[in-house]
């Protein structure tokens, strides 16, 4: 079911419509930032015949900013050119902008930096702690730009 800025989204108790009619998403996972750029379309395409509608994903913190204050989202860390293809094949993206990420990613993502930051700067990862918020709010606006 393709979506348009006009479609009218609602649900019962049994399932999501648009426009008044049954829709029944499937969702699936891809890592961007594991895959190489030149396999997207591929693998996005797969999905989609697979029966897949929307593609979700994570933004992992240690594939955009393994060193401090240097970000990088080029090549297969490319979010934007990355939502641009999933967008080109017709699917619907979830963004999980963590910052912790369930992905199998080591730390859950975190770079290492960060948790050496945690213990001399003495901040808590995963809580409300304004020292980590202020490395959290600084990579939020990163994926904000990118996406």
């Amino acid at each position: 079911m393709r979506l348009t800025k006009d479609s009218k989204i609602s649900f019962t108790p049994q399932c999501l419509t648009v426009n008044g009619r049954p829709w029944y998403p499937v969702m699936g996972e891809m890592h961007y930032s594991r895959v190489p750029v030149q396999y997207w379309e591929d693998e996005l395409c797969k999905m989609k015949a697979g029966g897949v509608d929307i593609v979700s994903l994570y933004t992992i913190w240690i594939h955009h900013e393994e060193e401090k204050g240097v970000f990088d989202f080029t090549g297969s860390r490319d979010l934007h050119a990355f939502l641009e293809t999933v967008k080109r094949c017709g699917l619907y993206a979830i963004l999980r902008i963590g910052p912790w990420a369930h992905g199998e990613a080591r730390n859950g993502g975190f770079p290492d930096w960060l948790l050496e930051a945690e213990r001399s700067e003495g901040f808590r990862t995963r809580t409300d702690d304004a020292g980590y918020l202020h490395y959290v709010q600084r990579f939020y606006e990163h994926i904000y730009h990118e996406a």
